[in-house]
């Protein structure tokens, strides 16, 4: 055992810290009783599940085989008076609860024990101690992914035995249960990877914020799975990718259609194989992986730096592009011929999917206060320095510490252009593509707002500018279209007000009943988009000029 502890020691030294910490033995018999105890009363509640005997006729059950009555069997019986069970359901039904506990159990019972330990690192001010080893940032986080959630994979693994079982009894192939176990595997390094990220970032939530992921990672686990098995043949579109990134899809028969065989991406048939779809959700998982994890190492070698470069912010809008684009149904029929309402829904949708990656873009782009002061105080000095040697807009596109309304607006353009191509699939509907597009503009025009107001708002003396900025943009989006739908319900009344509403895209795509788009409204309202973005734009250079001017004099000026 000393041995083995002086290997893992050097093989990562952190894992070896959160195993020391955490596998105590009264901790390891909880968690071995804890997981043997609930594989015994899943079993047994599926138990009463079954027919028992005697019973009296008429008399149906899920799990009996004779014709339909109420959308439940009837039951039968054998030559020695017992029922007949269909064995195979009932194993596949506790296999596919077994699977669904095991997911949210890792899933968000890992997510809160990974924020919450990192959160108690910085409130002991451990973190920056651990900083200082000699360790990579790779091998600090990895082995917190792996050792701080060390009780919980006691418990699923120890209910692995089990799942192997039923599944080989319900005759389930044993590929689709090792391909389930990988897909939950890359997921949950996603997820955690994600959770790692949150805890660096997210220390100004103070306690509030190990329950905030947690809930976030529940409430999405389980609006994918009552939702979208409820609506399933409505998430073919780009929506589908949410779909990927649930594991309980994977769970063999546990969807209507586990294949997925109508998904297609640019035009190519996917669901009929499942190696495919399994190597395509594969990519999904990696391509989120390796981003969070470039956000990782820059969040973890300087709190300061932003999430991610610039440079690095335009590969993820480009592969993001790709991968949500590709899903939105290009090869339909109906799209090809120029029926424009499902061109529309799937572009809504992608709005949908591109309004989160813009949010998660500002908070990775957004230099803070000192980052800026920093800044502003060397374009001062270059500009006294090399008269007619001015740099600014590459320095604005390509900088780490300049300001990143530019950045986002560079990655609004990408996907502008993107998606403008794909409205130009179908042959017809010209007055309908006027309005995707105005829809588009509206949509990214109110982002890159969002955008100049954070950046704007991160330059406040307060020491709480993070939660005042959260929370200033978090009310700029939510409030408008609540404050406009108390006073006028109908978006046909007052409709210039809504324009600057987050709900504008969806006016244009889904006009209301017997509306017609003011042109002028529209032309005022962009207007009036740019305006404020301008002054935005004015006050955030007007207070950059100064902590230039001020940091330069302080410099230069001697005591």
């Amino acid at each position: 055992m000393l041995n083995l502890k002086y290997k893992l020691g050097e093989l990562n030294p952190q894992f070896l810290r959160e195993l020391k910490g955490r596998l105590k033995i009264r901790n390891v018999l909880l968690a071995i009783a804890t997981s043997l105890l609930g594989q015994f009363i899943l079993f047994m509640a599926y138990q009463t599940k079954l027919p028992q005997n005697p019973i009296k006729w008429p008399y149906s059950n899920t799990y009996c085989t004779g014709g339909s009555e109420y959308n439940r069997p009837e039951c039968m019986l054998d030559n020695y008076g017992d029922v007949i069970i269909n064995w195979q359901l009932w194993y596949q039904d506790i296999f596919k609860f077994l699977g669904l506990i095991a997911i949210f159990a890792i899933l968000v019972g890992g997510t809160y024990l990974l924020i919450n330990d990192l959160a108690t690192e910085e409130r002991r001010d451990t973190l920056n101690f651990i900083r200082l080893s000699p360790q990579s940032p790779q091998s600090i986080l990895f082995g917190k992914m792996l050792g701080v959630p060390i009780l919980l994979y006691v418990v699923v693994l120890l209910a692995i035995p089990l799942h192997l079982w039923l599944g080989l009894n319900a005759k389930i192939p044993l590929n689709q249960i090792l391909i389930f176990y990988v897909i939950f595997l890359a997921a949950s390094i996603f997820y955690y990877s994600g959770a790692l990220l949150f805890g660096l970032i997210g220390s100004w939530l103070g306690g509030f914020q190990c329950w905030l992921g947690s809930a976030f990672v529940l409430g999405f686990l389980v609006l994918n799975q009552q939702y979208l098995l409820k609506y399933e043949s409505v998430f073919q579109g780009p929506l589908i990718a949410l779909r990927l990134m649930s594991p309980q899809h994977f769970i063999p028969n546990y969807s209507l259609n586990y294949e997925m065989a109508n998904f297609h991406w640019f035009g190519l048939s996917l669901g009929n194989s499942l190696v495919m779809i399994i190597g395509f959700s594969l990519l999904v998982y990696f391509m989120g992986i390796y981003f969070i994890w470039q956000s990782l190492q820059r969040c973890y070698r300087d709190p300061n730096a932003t999430m991610l470069s610039k440079r690095q912010s335009y590969l993820l809008t480009t592969s993001f592009t790709a991968i949500t684009l590709g899903c939105a149904n290009l090869q339909n029929e109906a799209i090809k011929s120029g029926y424009f309402s499902d061109i529309k829904d799937n572009l809504l949708f992608l709005i949908f999917l591109n309004f989160w990656l813009f949010l998660y873009l500002i908070a990775a782009l957004m230099p803070n206060r000192q980052t800026l002061q920093d800044w502003a105080r060397y374009q001062h000095i270059y500009r006294v320095n090399h008269p007619g040697k001015y740099k600014l807009v590459k320095d604005l596109i390509w900088g780490e510490k300049s300001p990143g309304v530019l950045a986002i607006a560079i990655n609004a353009l990408i996907v502008f252009t993107s998606t403008s191509v794909f409205l130009s699939v179908p042959s017809s509907h010209g007055g309908s593509k006027i309005s995707a597009f105005a829809a588009l503009i509206f949509t990214f025009s109110l982002l890159i707002i969002y955008a100049a107001l954070a950046q704007l708002l991160l330059f406040m003396k307060n020491e709480q500018r993070l939660l005042w900025t959260n929370g200033i943009v978090g009310a700029v989006i939510i409030l408008p279209p609540i404050v406009l739908f108390m006073l006028f319900s109908d978006p046909r009344t007052q409709s210039f007000l809504w324009f600057f509403s987050i709900v504008a895209p969806s006016i244009f795509l889904f006009p209301p009943t017997n509306y017609s788009l003011n042109t002028m409204g529209c032309f005022l309202a962009i207007v009036g988009h740019a305006s404020i973005l301008g002054l935005l734009l004015f006050k955030t250079k007007r207070q950059l000029q100064k902590a230039g001017e001020s940091a330069t004099k302080a410099l230069l000026t001697p005591n």
